[in-house]
């Protein structure tokens, strides 16, 4: 995406979440936030925005520019987390997936951004789940009104250095998996990602 036609995209979302005004933090988190999860390997920000449904990398590097488009310090951090572990298991579910949840350890590089105001303290936002999941146990930060950190999706094993391409880090440290790592983590996403359009396409609550 070039710069100008990326810069574009942006200004337009701004004035739509605010409705011409300037948004502020939270605005802007909970607007990507309720876009969908789902689509793994899916970070075009345009396309997140076009499509309704996005990985946590691609929410994530949407949700930094749309802050940074209005001012606001803000990066995308990467973390390694066994990423299973905070997923609830709930009894819609395959089996294969509950399973999974509850014995495996599912290796995964989530994303989260950090953000601030100028000169202010950094805070961490997680917008990975929407609104639809809270009703199935997950963590959904659909209370996050700018005062401290969101609840991240992942416990953090590792911390990595922000970086502008987060897409060309993220295929970095998976290929560092081990070959049964991989296959895991693909399996693992293969049956959320379908748990959670299953959801979507039902119109359950």
């Amino acid at each position: 995406m070039t710069g100008d036609y990326h810069d574009r995209f942006l200004n337009d979302l701004v004035r739509r979440i605010a409705n011409g005004d300037t948004p502020r933090m939270p605005e802007i988190f909970h607007f990507v936030r309720r876009i969908p999860y789902g689509a793994a390997g899916q970070r075009d920000p345009r396309m997140v925005y076009e499509n309704n449904v996005g990985s946590c990398s691609g929410k994530h590097i949407l949700l930094r520019d749309l802050l940074r488009k209005v001012h606001f310090e803000a990066e995308v951090v990467t973390i390694s987390t066994y990423f299973n572990q905070g997923v609830p298991a709930h009894e819609s579910m395959p089996a294969e997936l509950r399973r999974m949840i509850r014995s495996e350890e599912v290796l995964d590089f989530h994303h989260y951004v950090r953000a601030r105001e100028a000169g202010g303290i950094w805070l961490k936002l997680d917008a990975t789940w929407h609104d639809r999941l809270a009703g199935y146990g997950f963590p959904v930060n659909d209370r996050w009104n700018g005062a401290g950190d969101s609840h991240l999706a992942g416990a953090p094993i590792e911390e990595y250095p922000p970086v502008e391409d987060v897409g060309a880090l993220k295929q970095e440290l998976l290929g560092k998996l081990s070959v049964e790592e991989r296959d895991l983590r693909s399996r693992f996403f293969l049956l959320l990602t379908g748990w959670i359009a299953g959801l979507e396409g039902t119109g359950r609550p």
